[in-house]
């Protein structure tokens, strides 16, 4: 069995030799500034690459920082990690104190670029350096960095620990900025009595360092508590601000109208609050700040829609998305808490009011049809928040409405109220109620894969769970996929269903494997349509099957290999070959149309702690991106990539992010990968099961079907374990 062995923390580590004495080439500096310059990002990804594997030394980590700062403000977030990472392991062991400030930068600039993991670790490793129970205004600022990182991945517990300790660390009274970081902490934690003292402690400050920004910052997380009982504490500081902000600072005077319309809202007084935010939006105009004005339309629609003008209410939830679209990219490049606090909601309200207009015949067709469009805009948002990087979607993508025949794409929509199924078949678009609560659906859903990702669980345990689960989620929409004599399934589940696969449920005669090719994607906005060139068929092979880094060893890797070879005509790079040096050579250099790498392969929550494991370290999925990744722009796009031994964390619906987009970030057409590892004869099989059927001319997800039957059929593997977890991720053919 593979099984994933979980580090505490995980440094993006690049290869690179660092004698005494050392200079950054000047020509892969000049390189680096003009690919920058005009944009083109596979020369960007080159001359960073050339920087981190040339020779540096200390001396070169204040350049190595400009060039980062540089990258991160031209949105090459990846790029910009990579050198800050190198920048940290030149002063590993900080002799002066600009070496320390240097360590509390780049702690601090890798968090700016969503690197939250590695930041933490650095920021951690600098406190060390310098002495916990030191009073330290060093020590202070990577404490605070800390508390910061903890807030913004929902460690509450810990951001107070670091907190307090930056707290310690200060010679003098705690600065303005850290009591309200305070501030948001315990608001967080609805701690209404510390939230209380803090601000008695801060409103002694207010006129002294008090400003507009600091009034309206303070204001708005008590508003975002929407406790009636802090509105007259959250109104004292708008108000307070409000004589503040200049009379021609139109963003600030709208953001202020904002507020006073939450804060009306909040307190009951609803007609109040629309006169407050139709001001605001006047003050702001309709074409100011995207920031601002979709959380203006988007605070008009819900008031709106609470006084059942359901009609305005869409048109205002539409400009909210609208503006929301063209902010997304930078809005989304910050803390996991912007996409579930500012994102996601607007989202689930504007679909919510579809659904519910959906129910008047005459006008179903148009609102299904841009609950399509949203589902597809919400799974890009998520998908960039996962990522934190535009260039990973797609240029060439797939029609939302010209489905191939026979051919359904079925969306689980459970972010809505009450989940519902969305069909698009060749002959249009249908909805289908599930059978079932929110609540009831995950957890069902939830029980299902902890029974089946455990090959002891009986067959009559999970045969039920197959079948309650089919009936929850497709019991409706089930006879209608038959009656239209549907063969492939496009699967675009959400949430906590894209940790389940599909092809497992039963529907009380036959898995739905046996009735359906499968195939998952985030989307058909993100699934890459490029056609796949028929010459471009070689592959690349490698794996590790040593026990290596903690990892476990995984001895069938060498027989799936073995067996690969002769198939693909490919020699395969096995453990000590399978470096990471030579492993991003060779993607980075080659025109594989198929790369298959047998190795532990893991999924997280957060991107940066998503790996591949080399033998000597790990593969992230930024360095998979700057190597086969870059080929997109050369328009030589990998058709396949094949993971035969990964994970998602358990039981973390973000982690399926990181799978459900790993062939984005490999800028792959499709990408074949299992939820949970299994045994590896099983793999052995699948695999070879598998690429007989693409050599045969079947498309993928034909190909994997019958590679499951495969296995489902031999009593020695029918257990749902073995067979279901593999997934085909992007375009099917």
């Amino acid at each position: 069995m593979r099984r994933f062995l979980s580090p505490l923390f995980l440094i993006v580590v690049f290869l690179s030799s660092s004698p005494a004495l050392a200079a950054i080439n000047p020509s892969s500096e000049d390189l680096l500034a003009s690919s920058i310059a005009s944009g083109d990002g596979a020369s960007v990804t080159l001359a960073s690459n050339q920087i981190l594997e040339g020779s540096l030394s200390r001396t070169d980590v204040p350049e190595l920082e400009r060039l980062a700062s540089s990258l991160a403000d031209a949105g090459y977030r990846d790029a910009a990690g990579g050198l800050l990472v190198r920048a940290a392991e030149l002063i590993d062991n900080p002799t002066t104190d600009g070496e320390r400030e240097s360590i509390v930068r780049i702690a601090s600039a890798l968090q700016a670029v969503n690197l939250r993991s590695t930041a933490q670790t650095i920021a951690t490793r600098g406190i060390k350096v310098t002495g916990k129970s030191q009073t330290d205004a060093l020590n202070a600022q990577g404490f605070q960095l800390l508390g910061d990182i903890a807030f913004e991945n929902g460690d509450l517990t810990a951001a107070a620990e670091a907190y307090a300790s930056a707290s310690a660390s200060q010679s003098a009274s705690v600065p303005t900025d850290l009591l309200v970081r305070q501030i948001k902490l315990v608001a967080k934690q609805g701690r209404i009595a510390d939230l209380r003292a803090l601000l008695s402690r801060l409103n002694g400050r207010l006129s002294v360092d008090g400003s507009a920004s600091l009034l309206i910052d303070v204001a708005a997380t008590l508003v975002n508590t929407a406790r009636t009982e802090l509105m007259p504490d959250a109104l004292m500081l708008v108000e307070q601000a409000a004589p503040l902000v200049p009379v021609k600072d139109a963003l600030q005077q709208a953001e202020i109208g904002l507020l006073r319309s939450q804060i009306s809202e909040a307190m009951g007084k609803h007609d109040v609050a629309l006169v407050q935010a139709r001001g605001a939006l006047a003050k702001a105009g309709p074409d100011g700040s995207s920031g601002l004005t979709y959380r203006l339309y988007w605070q008009i629609a819900g008031l709106q829609k609470r006084a059942g003008n359901l009609s305005a209410a869409l048109n205002n939830y539409e400009r909210a998305i609208l503006k929301l679209d063209d902010v997304r990219g930078v809005l989304l490049q910050g803390s996991t808490l912007v996409f579930r606090e500012r994102v996601l909601p607007v989202y689930q309200e504007y679909l919510d009011l579809l659904l519910a207009r959906a129910d008047q015949p005459n006008l179903a067709e148009d609102s299904l049809a841009k609950v399509q469009v949203t589902l597809e805009a919400l799974n890009a948002s998520e998908i960039l928040d996962y990522f934190d990087d535009n260039c990973v979607l797609p240029q060439n993508t797939m029609s939302l409405t010209e489905i191939p025949r026979a051919t359904a794409v079925v969306y689980s929509v459970t972010v809505s109220e009450k989940p519902v199924v969305l069909v698009r078949s060749a002959s249009g678009l249908y909805r289908f109620k599930t059978g079932t609560s929110a609540e009831a659906l995950e957890k069902a859903a939830l029980a299902f894969r902890e029974s089946i990702t455990n090959p002891s669980t009986s067959e009559a345990h999970y045969m039920s769970q197959a079948r309650s689960l089919y009936q929850a989620l497709l019991g409706e929409a089930g006879p209608f996929l038959k009656s239209e004599g549907i063969e492939r399934i496009i699967s675009v589940p959400s949430g906590y269903l894209r940790l389940i696969p599909m092809a497992a449920l039963h529907d009380g005669e036959s898995f739905l494997l046996n009735q359906f090719e499968w195939s998952t994607t985030l989307g058909l906005g993100l699934t890459d349509a490029t056609p796949f060139k028929a010459k471009n068929t070689s592959a690349f092979l490698g794996g590790v099957s040593d026990a290596v880094q903690g990892f476990e060893a995984l001895p069938g890797v060498e027989v799936e290999l073995d067996g690969l070879e002769s198939a693909l005509q490919s020699r395969a790079l096995l453990n000590e070959r399978f470096s990471v040096a030579d492993v991003t050579r060779r993607l980075a250099e080659g025109d594989f149309g198929i790369v298959h790498l047998a190795t532990h392969g893991y999924f997280d929550g957060d991107h940066a702690n998503s790996f591949l494991l080399a033998h000597d370290d790990k593969i992230t999925l930024d360095r998979l991106q700057s190597t086969v990744g870059a080929r997109r722009f050369s328009g030589e796009a990998l058709d396949l990539l094949v993971l035969s031994a990964c994970e998602t964390a358990k039981g973390d619906e973000r982690a399926a992010l990181g799978l459900a987009g790993v062939s984005l970030k490999a800028g792959a057409r499709s990408t074949l990968a299992s939820l949970w590892p299994i045994a590896d004869e099983a793999t052995a099989r699948l695999m070879r099961t598998f690429y007989e059927g693409l050599q045969a001319g079947e498309t993928k997800s034909r190909a994997l079907q019958l590679a499951q039957q495969s296995l489902l059929t031999d009593p020695e593997w029918a257990h749902p374990n073995y067979w279901s977890p593999y997934l085909i991720i992007g375009n099917w053919q």
